[in-house]
């Protein structure tokens, strides 16, 4: 289904009826990630989930968006689907940066969060940008160099694999914002969200470490932190089941 919110087409699924609960989902995939885990849901709850703009069926916004904009979205999404009471918040990876961002601007007002190997903790090491401008460098150089410019998307991939940057390389479009959202440490803003809250991790997850996990459940004020064993960034995938029974009993 499809609903304009302030001239942005987003695509959504409503699915299930009762206390409602919104999933958010994470940088570079779509409402589909969360298909397991919105069809358990769904037998006990009203379970909303939607396209951000620039993933998925929702079309890439017309300006460079922050985390802010993506948090007003989902508040004015949710006006517009006549939706007052959230009784959940449940994100993955960016989407927790639009709860955090959201829930401290006071856009967003759940009863409860989930946050699921959330982005937030900017690291510690400023070395982000200068790796992005290393890379150009070399790619620049690689183009000067007769022969070798058929070889640069692949290097320039491996490059940015090496910095734990793909993400950057495949937004295309979406660079600038990609951009603005990692530069935005909300860290600091963590503290805001008096709500209990849930905090779910993979022992293994690479993009958000456990680390970061930590810090967060330091600052909140009622949370609760959960690590599945062997599992990655993508745990609610990784271990579904253990994934599924947390949210249950937290709910």
């Amino acid at each position: 289904m499809k609903v304009l919110v302030h001239n942005q087409l987003i695509e959504y699924q409503d699915e299930g009826s009762g206390r409602v609960v919104v999933l958010l989902h994470g940088w570079g995939t779509n409402l589909g990630t969360f298909d397991q885990l919105a069809s358990y849901l769904a037998q006990h709850f009203r379970v909303i989930r939607f396209d951000f703009p620039g993933f998925g069926q929702s079309p890439k916004p017309t300006d460079d968006w922050y985390v802010r904009e993506y948090a007003q979205l989902t508040r004015d999404l949710l006006q517009k689907l006549k939706i007052d009471d959230v009784h959940a918040l449940i994100s993955h990876s960016f989407g927790g940066r639009v709860v955090i961002k959201g829930i401290s601007q006071g856009y967003l007002k759940p009863e409860k969060v989930v946050l699921i190997g959330a982005a937030g903790v900017k690291p510690q090491l400023s070395a982000t940008k200068s790796v992005y401008k290393g890379i150009a460098k070399v790619g620049k150089l690689v183009t000067s160099v007769p022969g070798l410019n058929k070889i640069q998307p692949a290097l320039r991939r491996r490059l940015y694999s090496a910095a734990g940057s793909t993400d950057y390389l495949e937004a295309n479009a979406m660079q600038k914002i990609f951009l603005n959202t990692i530069n935005e440490d909300l860290l600091p803003s963590v503290h805001t969200i008096a709500q209990p809250a849930l905090l779910i991790w993979g022992e293994n997850d690479l993009e958000t470490p456990v680390a970061d996990a930590h810090k967060m459940i330091n600052e909140l004020p009622d949370g609760k932190l959960i690590i599945v064993p062997n599992a990655g960034h993508f745990v609610y995938l990784d271990d579904p089941l253990a994934v599924q029974r947390s949210i249950a009993a937290f709910l």
